[in-house]
């Protein structure tokens, strides 16, 4: 389930610790915070994950000159939907990825907005209350 909050709202009830610094207006103030969501992201790896299936662009590529698309760069990509996360591994855009990360996600995980054109897709603004250690893959 996804709920709305204002950012103001979630930081004063789950007193985040984002996984680097945010500047002024990330995570934008309207916001969803997932209980117990499924959500799934693309893995380098078909059969596991690591460190790196977590870093977000900002974070591959620091000499990057971002600009206004910040915000969505210091968050990571995640799906909502399995059969969309399927369909988008086939895509030749994400030929780099070979496996699905499924994830629950919870408040004190970090919060998300939809982004993009696709309704299933969403930017999600990690915190270092993320755990990885409990994930699973997908089977292709």
């Amino acid at each position: 389930m996804l709920k709305s909050y204002a950012l103001t709202e979630y930081n004063r009830e789950y007193k985040p610790t984002w996984t680097c610094e945010m500047p002024e207006g990330c995570p934008p103030n309207e916001i969803q915070v997932a209980f117990q969501h499924p959500f799934f992201r693309l893995a380098q790896q078909a059969d596991t994950y690591s460190e790196q299936d977590f870093l977000s662009y900002a974070e591959m590529y620091p000499q990057r000159p971002w600009g206004s698309m910040l915000p969505l760069a210091l968050g990571l990509s995640i799906i909502d939907n399995e059969t969309k996360a399927r369909k988008n591994l086939k895509l030749p855009v994400f030929r780099n990825y070979q496996g699905i990360i499924c994830l629950e996600l919870n408040p004190t995980d970090g919060v998300v907005k939809q982004t993009g054109v696709h309704r299933s897709h969403y930017t999600w603004w990690r915190t270092k209350a993320f755990q990885t250690s409990n994930l699973n893959m997908l089977t292709i």
